[in-house]
């Protein structure tokens, strides 16, 4: 049980780190002199962080074992926590990036230390660890504010707080590195190396899922206030409702590891991403439709991304996980920054958020063939699994 809040606890530090920065935008802009292409970078550069620094997580659980893999990640998401707040636009975005990297790896070995570490609660480890992603983004998103402005602070302090919870929960995991010799890199199984993975199917297919399912999140996040308020509302209230949207991921996250590879993933797949068409075709139904539609999006869209990262951590080998963890982050991430960009230029092409929307609802329909296909796949590789061991 204390190895497994461990885990949850570096869970809580792959999200807030990044959108704690967004509601300081408008300050950091002006105090480092960065124009519209830099101030941009700063949420678009720890994605590509994501997916360029994924790769290298098979590396390091092979030459140092998941627990020390562990331990490694934290150091950089620390240390970068410090370095961005230290005074000047290089600085922060060299802090940045090393945020990014610790980030990118912890992406990919939480799924993989579950799958090895805890292989009999899969299911309620990986719900309640895409929970916690979900807190500590919303978590984020609401305190730097308060810290900056309501404290005094200024965004420096607000920002480089984030040290502090990464710094204990490193030390932490020093301990179980040191409680753990038999878990060091000459003890486990060594990890499926990327190019082996790369040549199934069903890995380029868990990557299309998880890259696509990103796609429409990212995508929401970055236009639903807008659509929200072409509808009526107002920028305040469209901020609440993207608060919920992300709220609602929650319930959502719990529940999906119990059905994505389980004899109904089909069903459940169609289900999850039926709802989210049906909310997408009525955003511009009006205000208040528009809001039900996208507290919906919330829901389904937590039980896409849940179910995504049940795909990666429920492999019938468990030394597969890290090099499918990659190639499923580290491309997948790429494809979801294209997201916003073909959405926005499809809104100023045509005026109107419906043929955005409708490019959405062909990319879910898309997800419901992959996401089937890939939950019975891994049904029947896991019991054909259990009955040979």
């Amino acid at each position: 049980m204390t190895i497994a809040l461990a885990v949850l606890a570096v869970a809580f530090l792959l999200r807030a780190p990044i959108t704690s920065v967004p509601p300081t935008l408008s300050t950091l802009r002006a105090d480092l002199h960065l124009g519209p292409a830099l101030a941009g970078a700063t949420t678009s550069l720890p994605m590509v962080c994501f997916g360029l620094f994924a790769f290298a997580a098979p590396y390091l659980v092979g030459r140092l074992g998941l627990e020390r893999a562990m331990l490694l990640l934290l150091v950089p998401i620390a240390a970068g926590a410090l370095v961005r707040s230290a005074g000047g636009a290089a600085a922060f975005f060299l802090g940045t990036v090393l945020v990014g990297c610790g980030i990118a790896l912890g992406n990919v070995l939480v799924p993989s230390f579950i799958r090895s570490r805890f292989p009999t609660r899969i299911a309620l480890l990986m719900g309640a660890y895409t929970a916690t992603l979900q807190i500590s983004g919303a978590l984020g998103s609401t305190a730097t504010v308060p810290l900056e402005d309501g404290l005094g602070w200024g965004w420096p302090l607000a920002l480089g707080l984030w040290a502090v919870p990464a710094l204990a929960v490193l030390a932490w995991w020093v301990v179980i590195v040191r409680r753990t010799p038999g878990h060091d890199a000459g003890a486990v199984t060594p990890p499926t190396g990327l190019r082996a993975v790369a040549t199934t199917r069903r890995a380029w297919a868990i990557t299309a899922f998880m890259g696509l399912q990103s796609l429409i999140f990212y995508s929401l996040v970055t236009w639903l206030p807008d659509q929200l308020t072409a509808q009526g509302l107002s920028p305040a209230a469209a901020g609440a409702v993207l608060g919920l949207f992300s709220l609602l991921g929650i319930p959502g996250s719990f529940v999906a590891p119990r059905f994505a590879t389980s004899r109904r993933a089909r069903p459940w797949i169609t289900a999850v991403c039926g709802v989210q068409i049906v909310a997408l075709l009525c955003l511009g139904l009006g205000p208040a439709a528009a809001a039900v539609a996208a507290s919906v999006c919330g829901l389904a869209q937590g039980a896409a991304f849940s179910s995504a990262l049940t795909f990666v951590a429920d492999q019938p080998d468990s030394a597969d996980v890290p090099a499918v963890s990659a190639l499923a982050q580290g491309v997948g991430y790429v494809v979801a920054a294209t997201g916003p960009i073909l959405l926005g230029v499809l809104f100023d092409a045509t005026g109107s958020w419906q043929v955005p929307d409708l490019v959405l609802v062909g990319v879910l329909v898309v997800l419901v063939v992959l996401g089937g296909h890939v939950g019975s796949s891994l049904h029947r590789a896991n019991a054909v699994a259990r009955a040979a061991g």
